[in-house]
């Protein structure tokens, strides 16, 4: 008799009103990812003049939520291969909701640490979502971004960091109360035997988009793939491998980078970068953006951002947008390497730019461009490493990948709060000199992958 497999009915079903609402409910999942990273920057000022927090304890909270997000990454991705996605995603959106609201509630440094790296853990298990609508996804971090920075201009001045915690924690609570609308994944059930039930899922996609499943029955399709890291290093894959970890360490330690050190940027009030955030009196501002460029002016630590600070910030981080739409259309004609190139190099120009004196506009005008093209070029990184692995290699190639954006990102806190208490210009150098090497490894890459079949 006829068969099929979950790769034929899913290509029968077509794209429709289903992919849709998925995207939609996947898309809440984005943002929630998208402005927990941007709560990390936009609480520091607030924290440093609550607490009397060090930069160098700013740091410390940054990197833990990382560091939870790195721990828990596998671990989630193992309970949905056992329970399920569907269980594993609302799981997770569940407990970093109530991990959220609980740091608004914390009333010492230590326990506000404890509770963002309980956060971290937690945010971990929510990009298992990215596996189903992958393509639509970085739109919504884009706008996540955009979201949390507006939230902070409306609530920060007024009710305070307690207040941004507790509302930059309700796109998880969205996503886990549309969680409920999803099926379970339909290879989960056909990987434990449980035949009926994906068939009942996909006829209810199918019908969704008004599709009919093909004629026949439904069997289990034969997925070899390999789950050993040494696979990834075999001479066939090594500089491949070996460029890409070192691209995905760059896109933690870059686009994380930019987004905290635009808040440290904008909150020194110190355009000229020759300053600290140490040394003046909390009552202290400094306003004067025409400076030499080798002021010494110091700004303090306690400066809580102004509300010109938080429209720069929105301004910045809606640059993600325009700056993946280009992309997309580059990557189809230039190819995905001189994409790479071109924005790592265009990157290092603007953290080079950032160290000269000149005026707010032209620092809020560097930034959007940075931002952007940091977005556009993470973007590149997720086709080009999905493209360049055969099947068997494609999802590990992917994972480990991550792992390694996630040590870039723990790094970046250390680089952007703490080296710049010591002065501002020493993180614009850093993030120049790694925009250098990305640009250079992305024009070595052995592989252009665009025009060019996956194996």
């Amino acid at each position: 008799s006829a068969t099929f497999t979950v790769h034929d009915a899913i290509e029968a079903a077509g794209f429709g009103k289903f992919q849709i609402i998925l995207s939609i409910i996947g898309g809440f999942a984005w943002m929630a990812d998208s402005m927990e990273v941007m709560l990390l920057s936009l609480l520091s000022p607030s924290l440093a003049c609550e607490w009397g927090v060090t930069p160098f304890e700013q740091a410390i909270s940054t990197t833990f939520v990382f560091a939870g997000w790195m721990i828990s990454s596998p671990l989630w991705g193992r309970f949905c291969d056992v329970y399920g996605r569907k269980k594993g995603l609302i799981s997770a959106s569940l407990l970093g909701f109530v991990f959220g609201i609980v740091t608004a509630f914390t009333h010492s440094f230590h326990a506000f640490l404890l509770a963002r790296f309980c956060v971290g853990l937690a945010v971990g298990g929510v990009p298992q979502s990215v596996t189903m609508t992958a393509e639509f996804l970085p739109f919504f971090w884009a706008i996540g971004a955009a979201t949390e920075a507006g939230i902070a201009l409306a609530v920060m001045p007024t009710l305070g960091w307690r207040w941004l915690v507790g509302f930059s924690s309700v796109p998880l609570a969205l996503f886990a109360l549309s969680c409920w609308w999803l099926p379970e994944s339909a290879r989960f059930h056909v990987a434990h035997g449980q035949i009926e039930e994906a068939h009942a899922t996909l006829e209810r996609v199918a019908r969704c988009n008004g599709r009919q499943l093909p004629e026949g029955r439904l069997v289990a399709e034969s997925e070899h793939s390999s789950t050993k890291m040494s696979e990834l290093l075999h001479p066939r894959h090594r500089r491949t491998t070996i460029q890409i970890w070192i691209i995905w360490v760059l896109f933690g330690l870059l686009y994380y980078g930019i987004t905290i050190y635009t808040t440290r940027l904008f909150q020194s009030g110190d355009e000229c970068h020759g300053g600290t955030l140490s040394s003046i009196p909390a009552n202290s501002t400094n306003s004067n953006f025409e400076l030499a460029a080798n002021s010494t002016v110091l700004v303090a630590g306690c400066k809580k951002l102004e509300v010109k600070d938080y429209l720069d910030i929105v301004i910045t981080s809606f640059s993600e947008l325009p700056g993946l739409f280009v992309t997309m259309f580059l990557i189809e004609t230039i190819g995905r390497r001189a994409t790479f190139a071109a924005w790592f190099a265009l990157y290092s120009c603007c953290s080079v730019a950032l160290v000269f004196c000149m005026t707010r506009t032209w620092i809020v005008v560097i930034l959007f461009v940075g931002r952007a093209v940091m977005a556009g070029s993470f973007q590149t990184g997720y086709i080009y490493t999905a493209e360049v692995y055969p099947t068997t290699l494609r999802a590990l190639g992917l994972g480990a990948a991550g792992g390694w954006a996630r040590v870039g990102s723990m790094a970046t806190p250390i680089v952007a709060q703490v080296l710049s208490s010591y002065n501002l210009v020493i993180p614009a150098i850093i993030y120049a000199c790694g925009g250098v090497v990305g640009a250079i490894t992305a024009a070595l890459l052995p592989l252009e992958t665009k025009g060019r079949a996956m194996k």
